[in-house]
């Protein structure tokens, strides 16, 4: 029972985390590409934070669902996740650049920031289940 407490605990304190993050970066670049270089200020700049935070959500819930069925193997998922990640931002470039056509250059800098953001939350995030795995050995 103990380690179903932990898990929803620790999948609370991530979601909090990536929330924060998430909010904090994307309110912060859109108000100085909207105030102090609003000439780069792009309309699909929303787009971008809540992409990455809805895969970061469903990275969440699959290395979550992973860890439980098969825990030594997360190593593995975790790599099939972040090269699904880079996949589909190059997808969303692409698909921005042939529907859009608009500020294509801003808009991949944006991109490419928020995909090393997420890098960094990842990467933050197989830390503390890896963490947690070892823990319990």
């Amino acid at each position: 029972m103990e380690h179903f407490k932990s898990m929803g605990r620790l999948r609370f304190r991530l979601f909090l985390f990536v929330t924060w993050v998430y909010s904090v970066v994307g309110v912060s670049l859109g108000g100085l590409l909207n105030t102090i270089w609003h000439t780069h200020y792009f309309a699909w700049f929303p787009a971008i934070p809540i992409y990455y935070y809805v895969l970061c959500l469903v990275l969440l819930a699959f290395l979550e669902k992973a860890n439980r069925k098969h825990p030594d193997s997360i190593i593995n998922n975790y790599m099939i996740t972040r090269v699904v990640k880079l996949i589909l931002s190059i997808v969303f470039i692409w698909l921005y650049m042939f529907f859009v056509r608009h500020q294509i250059r801003m808009f991949a800098i944006t991109l490419m920031i928020f995909y090393f953001i997420s890098m960094f939350i990842d990467t933050y995030i197989f830390y503390l289940y890896e963490k947690r795995r070892m823990k319990k050995r």
